[in-house]
């Protein structure tokens, strides 16, 4: 590694963990917030909600990396520009190219970082947080359940929840196929649902077969599977194709799983059209007594996120194809970066 690729990564790699903190923090305080400040003030033991962000904080990493870098770059190439550090660089028969390629390259480390976490340790953590809401909805179901919520069984039949109270639960309904359970309430108690003042109803077909009432009954939730609605954001790749090739077989829309999945490959690389549209920015604003400033970075970066988000939502919606929803804030950034690299003082 050369002295100015040192230098550069240095300078940026500063403002690179500085503004992942900011975005991080930004969303976990997003997820706090929406949820479990609901739930911490009913009582959610703080020690789970605690162990719940930790390990939601991988996914917070991923998805805030591009955007730090964003605000990294323009952050540190406009305080060079500004202090005429660039006008040395060429002075010293350093060219722009020289310095967009140190930047490129490291944005292209980012990104295969980035796809690499998403694919494993993101997954694996945010199973991990599952599992503490299933631990932390055995403690204290009143905390962490709301009147109408779903969950599964050991068994994979359907749980409704229809009143929460301090104790456990009331108005259940278990849904299965053939079958249906009614209880008056319920508690958890050591992994499992105790039910009270029940009924269950078998069906052949659309008739009811049977019909047999039970003053107690158990359900093991050993395999309790309860979560907030899950986000086609957090699949794998794997996982997202064997979704899109299952709704295509059935001929329902899978526009925001096509677009969650050319996403998973779009997001990462970002980094790359970042580094191109910063740098192309910078030796434009040699060009005359411009000056980029905090504003403006942060202008910037946020202009990055709202087109991401638009696109996305087009794209979710299908009013745009998924690849260019997935793609298209990144080709926006890497067509700026060309025309300012084209007019840009060399």
């Amino acid at each position: 590694m050369t002295t100015l690729e040192r230098y550069l990564l240095r300078e940026v790699g500063a403002y690179l963990l500085g503004g992942l903190t900011v975005v991080v923090l930004l969303l976990l305080g997003g997820v706090l917030f929406e949820v479990f400040a609901p739930l911490l003030a009913r009582g959610a033991d703080p020690l789970a909600v605690g162990q719940y962000l930790a390990h939601r904080v991988p996914e917070a990493l991923v998805r805030g990396l591009p955007i730090a870098y964003l605000f990294a770059l323009l952050l540190a190439l406009s305080r060079m520009a500004e202090d005429s550090e660039l006008k040395v660089l060429l002075a010293s028969g350093i060219s722009r190219e020289r310095v967009l390629l140190a930047l490129v390259w490291f944005a292209a480390l980012l990104a295969l970082m980035g796809f690499v976490a998403g694919e494993s340790w993101v997954p694996q953590q945010l199973q991990k947080a599952r599992q503490v809401l299933r631990q932390a909805i055995l403690a204290k179901p009143r905390a962490l359940l709301q009147p109408g919520t779903f969950f599964t069984d050991a068994y994979g039949r359907l749980v409704y929840v229809g009143r929460v109270k301090d104790d456990g639960i009331a108005e259940i309904r278990v849904l299965a196929p053939g079958e249906v359970l009614t209880a008056a309430s319920g508690a958890f108690v050591e992994g499992r649902l105790f039910l009270e003042d029940g009924m269950r109803v078998t069906f052949e077909g659309a008739r009811p077969r049977t019909i047999a009432r039970f003053a107690r009954g158990t359900m093991p939730l050993n395999e309790l599977a309860f979560e907030p609605p899950a986000s086609v954001a957090n699949l794998t790749l794997a996982e997202l194709r064997a979704r899109i090739q299952e709704f295509k077989r059935s001929g329902l829309p899978y526009h925001a799983e096509a677009t969650a999945y050319w996403r998973k490959w779009a997001e990462p690389a970002a980094t790359i059209s970042f580094a191109l549209f910063a740098v192309g920015l910078a030796f434009w604003m040699l060009g005359g007594s411009r000056s980029l400033g905090m504003v403006g970075v942060v202008t910037l970066t946020f202009a990055y996120y709202a087109t991401w988000s638009v696109f996305r939502i087009m794209g979710e919606q299908g009013a745009l194809p998924p690849v260019i929803a997935a793609w298209g804030p990144n080709l926006l950034y890497a067509l700026a970066a060309g025309v300012l690299l084209g007019v840009g003082r060399r």
